[in-house]
């Protein structure tokens, strides 16, 4: 089981795959279909290995079994936008384009946020996921904290992340992302460093 790097049509196919399989939930709002919404998550997929490979961790041995993406610090958006645009019916690419508004981040110089992490449901209960998300707290200085939001529902994903160190530190609703991708209530999780967080 091995961090690598990502690069080939074939890691495209399995990113996009993997995003598909644990986000598609939050695209039934939105009211698409099943190839737009395919079609929105593959050019996310290529986006990212084309212009953040730095920023996508992913762990695999045979398959890519968990992908975790840092929020970069210069998210390309205009490039992601001219993807989606040449792919999907100008109603759909607005729809595409207002929810990921919805779910940006605005990292802070000394913030690494993590933006999603997936793991394949066969992985699902080895590990996957705490692994990735140790690679993210390896790569933190002293000065560095690492952030992430999840779904106030998502019990188990709070366990794990408390579990890691991970501390709540802010409580939020949005009535616009509950009709864009079913989230009404949301937790802001912090991990400090291992120096503040002894």
């Amino acid at each position: 089981m091995i961090r690598s790097a990502a690069g080939s049509i074939k890691d495209v196919e399995a990113i996009a795959g993997l995003l598909i399989e644990g986000f598609h939930r939050k695209f039934q709002a939105l009211k698409v279909t099943e190839s737009e919404r395919n079609s929105m998550l593959r050019c996310l997929a290529e986006h990212m290995i084309s212009n953040h490979k730095d920023n996508l961790l992913i762990i695999r041995d045979k398959h890519i079994q968990g992908v975790l993406f840092i929020k970069p610090q210069n998210w390309k958006v205009w490039e992601v936008m001219g993807r989606l645009f040449k792919e999907l019916r100008f109603k759909t690419f607005l729809k595409a384009i207002t929810f990921l508004l919805a779910l940006d981040h605005s990292s802070k110089y000394n913030e690494i946020h993590i933006d999603f992490i997936t793991v394949t449901q066969l992985d699902r209960g080895q590990g996957i996921g705490t692994k990735l998300i140790e690679l993210v707290k390896s790569m933190a200085d002293d000065s560095q904290h690492v952030t992430l939001y999840v779904s106030v529902t998502n019990l188990a994903a709070q366990r794990l992340y408390e579990r890691l160190g991970f501390q709540i530190k802010k409580k939020g609703t949005s009535l616009v992302g509950s009709n864009l991708h079913g989230i009404h209530e949301w937790y802001f999780m912090e991990w400090k460093g291992a120096k503040n967080n002894e």
